[in-house]
């Protein structure tokens, strides 16, 4: 096992600095199948979040992505910095009783594909391994207002963070079944490639894109 694949197993994410686009093919080989690749161009007047400029909180991507790959083009002149969460040690935090309710919350997901549900659980279990899914703006408001889902909020806010500034060719590579993500404000310009990977199948179709 190669040392990043070592460090993503072990941390739920892996940086790898000054990489080739032939070290990132390899990479996404030893992965399994891009369901998803999408350019991320920091922009002021988008309307969507994901190429914004502005800050995102953390969240996890569509469930069907089990690892996600940033490479990076160009990187921010100022802020740009990618924010992690480690899902697994904010849930250890809560009691029995605090897990099985939050188990039982639901949250949105866009139907980009055909085998995309109408939403996930936050905390499922699949095969043994616990898989979270997880984004404030896409949970319905009654369960917002659930002293479990605010205490989640304000754990996973509150937490010890990854803080890390990707520049030209880095890569950063996290578990999305594991790891939130988010961003601090973008100031100028930054271009991400964006791949999402699933080991085990590729969707049937793509019915819209995020670009």
């Amino acid at each position: 096992m190669k040392n990043w694949e070592i460090e993503l197993k072990e941390l739920g994410f892996c940086h790898i600095k000054n990489q080739t686009e032939n070290q990132l093919n390899d990479i996404i080989f030893e992965l399994g199948n891009v369901i998803n690749e999408t350019d991320v161009i920091a922009n002021s007047e988008s309307k969507s979040l994901v190429t914004s400029d502005k800050y995102l909180d953390f969240h996890t991507d569509n469930h069907l992505a089990k690892y996600i790959i940033w490479y990076c083009i160009k990187p921010a002149e100022e802020g740009g910095y990618s924010q992690l969460c480690d899902a697994e040690i904010i849930f250890e935090q809560l009691n029995e009783k605090e897990k099985n309710e939050l188990s039982k919350i639901h949250v949105y997901e866009h139907k980009m594909y055909p085998e995309n549900k109408n939403s996930n659980p936050i905390v499922r279990e699949t095969n043994g391994k616990i898989k979270f899914y997880y984004s404030f703006w896409l949970a319905r408001e009654k369960y917002r207002k659930l002293e479990v889902f605010q205490k989640w909020r304000e754990l996973i806010q509150n937490s010890n963070h990854t803080k890390l500034k990707l520049e030209k060719s880095d890569l950063l590579i996290i578990d999305n079944h594991r790891i939130f993500h988010g961003r601090t404000d973008i100031k100028g310009e930054r271009n991400l490639k964006r791949y999402w990977i699933n080991p085990d199948f590729k969707p049937t179709k793509t019915l819209y894109n995020q670009n």
